[in-house]
């Protein structure tokens, strides 16, 4: 398998610089990736992590995902993308220094845009255009606080959400709508696509190392699940609950500092219960109850964070389809 320069033969690794463009003053964009070429024929898996500059906590495991794994026991190929906006991350911002576009709200990419339009589209192209299966790891920033695996509308549902389930996460989601990301278009494009939100806000500080391990086996278990890789499903949770999302609640009202009860998270509320407030950042008064509209089931996810970015979701509820066990 070749991208770019970067090539390993069947039954080998490689790890390199893919270039996918050039900026204004002709420096080269690059996006660093490994490839696991399995020794046996089989699917392409492409994990990409990182397109916001401040999602770091899937690059400090999967460069050692990487070294776990044997090529002669991997069945097709791995494409790993740890850490995909290097100038983000450079510069410790969230969209691409080059541009400030969000690598993630571009599609597929534009081979006449921009930097980052550019670089988006060679990297589709060369990578998820011929894969079979597409894990996008996302991660909360500073702001949010993540656990579950989301599925598109778009596509083939079924296929993308049985390799949600086989992931581990304690909750598939279904129905997310279209973002002009990367994973939205590919499953627009057919792939099986898993948008899996792990970790975020206190995640790095608190709770390292189940977040850590959550990531590294949600690309295991996505090999399992695909046939490339022999053993069982690795999880810390028994089952996964699967919703169908309804609501999702953005900052809309009142501003100031907004606390939302994580203990709700993963628990049936009625339409009208709190779900948290804002409160004046000053007087200290209660400016909002935020209310859950319609009942339903708390994702695990929304905002850890007081003061949010206004694309930051708070929270969101769905409705129960099934619950797997995880065998």
């Amino acid at each position: 398998m070749k991208l770019g320069n970067i090539e390993a033969a069947p039954g080998s690794k490689a790890y390199g610089r893919f270039q996918a463009g050039v900026t204004h003053g002709q420096f080269p964009a690059h996006i660093p990736l490994h490839i696991v070429n399995g020794a046996g024929d089989g699917p392409t898996l492409v994990v990409q992590a990182g397109a916001s500059g401040l999602e770091i906590e899937p690059s400090l495991i999967l460069p050692h995902v990487v070294k776990e794994l044997a090529p002669a026991q991997v069945r097709g190929a791995l494409i790993l993308v740890p850490l995909m906006n290097t100038s983000g991350f450079e510069f410790t911002q969230v969209n691409s220094a080059w541009d400030d576009k969000h690598l993630n709200r571009l599609g597929r990419g534009d081979a006449q845009g921009s930097i980052s339009q550019q670089m988006v589209h060679q990297y589709y192209q060369a990578a998820i255009a011929p894969a079979d299966a597409l894990l996008d790891i996302r991660s909360g920033s500073q702001w949010s606080y993540h656990h579950f695996a989301g599925v598109y509308s778009a596509g083939d549902e079924k296929k993308s959400c049985d390799l949600a389930v086989a992931l581990g996460l304690p909750q598939v989601v279904l129905g997310l709508g279209a973002d002009d990301s990367m994973a939205h278009a590919a499953a627009q494009d057919g792939l099986a696509v898993v948008a899996a939100h792990i970790g975020g806000g206190p995640g790095l500080r608190d709770y390292r190392e189940r977040d850590l391990g959550r990531i590294r086996n949600a690309v295991l278990n996505a090999m399992r699940h695909l046939g490339m890789l022999a053993g069982e499903l690795e999880s810390d949770s028994d089952s996964v609950v699967v919703l169908r999302q309804h609501t999702v609640i953005m900052p809309t009202g009142a501003r100031g500092f907004t606390f939302m009860d994580k203990s709700l998270r993963g628990k049936a509320v009625n339409a009208g219960e709190p779900l948290g407030y804002v409160r004046h950042p000053f007087s200290g008064e209660r400016l909002e109850t935020i209310r859950a509209p319609r009942g339903g089931i708390v994702v695990e996810g929304g905002a850890a964070w007081p003061v949010v970015p206004e694309d930051t979701m708070l929270a969101m509820l769905g409705d129960l389809v099934k619950e797997d066990a995880l065998a």
